[in-house]
């Protein structure tokens, strides 16, 4: 069988919802979008009904190994010389509320860290500009949001008001600004104060990762992340063993982002700026493409300096800076992480609702084009 790309697709973890009971999964919309473009060099999963990514969970009644299945039993992901379209689903069998504390830990750190992303000023100034953006968001209704909270699993509402503020669709899940700001608190501060379910993640999203670059259809890796899912891979391509792996070295591609948090994870959650393992990426083909919009309250470029401030244009780093920094290996010397940072409006170009200036997969006129021009 000819080998080809596979596109692996990681979203926040509260929002990885699965096709279930005719409802469609996270992935679905997107996967149409890039038919649009691609047209049949999209493959769809040959054992699923009406098509659309493969879907692979992290357990399957309780059992991780039938959960990773799919991509380690030889079953074909997509019809041969297609490209193959993986989506990653946490499903664990215990609740992902975040634990008491949780919430107010996350804060707590993000008050202490402020000043390193921004001034009290720059943040309110910001936060202005983003209820700007929010009230002037439109064309709700000509797609769906691919930022619909799943529903899968209880997810908790910590708000007192929460169920008279948060609005739900006409199929009584969480739609709307609101559920979807409430849905990326829970994700940000689970993953920032839950160390047990970050690790438990991170394993998912490696062990997969590591599944489908050892398959003998699959010649080129494109990661495609979303939101708190860029976190996540990213803390994984930090720690996947590239130098000592030249074919996984030469198979990861590019990795793609789309409204990515890592900048403040840097400045205010102190989560470090080396990029570990991804430094022996620097001598290969590999590149990393982020797209941000600038009304976005979640995501950053992340090519300028770690001086660089919101509200100010970004700049380029010189050799020896940067917000994140690969080590040299002999000489230890820390070198700037070249990152393509892509600007965006969503709140122009995007549809649905659901936040829409964090609604890049729907933005079909710069974030979809762009993700094709990844594939090569």
């Amino acid at each position: 069988m000819a080998a080809g790309t596979c596109i692996v697709t990681v979203h926040g973890i509260g929002f990885q919802q699965p096709p279930q009971d005719g409802r469609p999964g996270y992935a679905d919309g997107l996967h149409e979008n890039l038919r649009a473009v691609l047209g049949e060099r999209l493959g769809d999963d040959p054992e699923r009904a009406g098509g659309g990514p493969v879907y692979v969970r992290s357990e399957v009644d309780g059992s991780r190994l039938d959960g990773l299945a799919r991509l380690r039993d030889g079953r074909p992901l997509a019809a041969p010389g297609s490209v193959a379209h993986v989506a990653l689903v946490y499903s664990p069998s215990e609740p992902l509320a975040p634990r008491a504390g949780s919430v107010a830990d996350a804060l707590a750190r993000a008050v202490l860290s402020h000043a390193r992303y921004d001034s009290v000023p720059g943040l309110t100034r910001m936060l202005v500009a983003d209820i700007a953006a929010l009230l002037s968001e439109r064309n709700r209704q000509r797609a769906t949001s691919s930022l619909r909270p799943r529903t899968d699993m209880p997810l908790p509402c910590h708000h007192r008001l929460g169920p008279k503020l948060l609005h739900r669709g006409a199929d009584g899940a969480p739609a709307g600004p609101l559920s979807t700001l409430r849905a990326l608190e829970d994700d940000i501060a689970t993953y920032v104060a839950r160390n047990d379910l970050r690790e438990r993640v991170r394993g998912f999203v490696e062990e997969a990762l590591l599944a489908v670059a050892s398959r003998s259809d699959v010649d080129a890796i494109v990661v495609n992340a979303h939101s708190q899912g860029t976190v996540i891979c990213w803390d994984v391509l930090c720690r996947l063993p590239f130098a000592t792996s030249p074919d996984l070295c030469a198979r990861l591609r590019t990795f793609v982002t789309a409204g990515s948090p890592i900048r403040k994870y840097v400045d205010v959650f102190a989560w470090g700026e080396l990029v570990g393992e991804m430094a022996a990426l620097q001598r290969t083909s590999f590149s990393w493409r982020n797209f941000w919009d600038p009304h976005d309250p979640v995501a950053d470029p992340l090519n300028p300096p770690a001086g660089w401030r919101p509200g100010t244009p970004p700049t380029t780093p010189g050799e020896t800076e940067g917000l994140l920094l690969a080590r040299d290996p002999a000489g230890g010397a820390a070198r700037h992480m070249a990152v393509s940072d892509v600007s965006v409006d969503n709140v122009a170009d995007s549809s649905g609702g659901g936040l829409q200036a964090h609604d890049y997969w729907n933005n079909t006129k710069q974030f979809i084009p762009g993700l094709v021009a990844a594939l090569g």
